[in-house]
């Protein structure tokens, strides 16, 4: 596999660490949604802290992935 291009957004280049970004979001709203449905929001102490911490390990997993 190539290593990911920059994308050109009207003459702006992007690095490809923004699109990780953005799915490393859409795929954190999702696991919200399924631990919200399921009622597990209150196992957690700190659940703000605790989508943080989900949110960085999803990141680092993407990242991980495509190096």
């Amino acid at each position: 596999m190539g290593a990911p291009r920059d994308i050109d957004l009207g003459g702006i280049l992007v690095d490809p660490f923004v699109r990780y970004l953005f799915f490393a979001l859409v795929i954190l709203i999702a696991v919200r949604f399924v631990v919200g449905r399921l009622g597990l929001r209150s196992m957690f102490a700190n659940p703000p802290l605790a989508e943080a911490a989900l949110y960085v390990c999803i990141l680092a997993s993407l990242v991980a992935r495509w190096i």
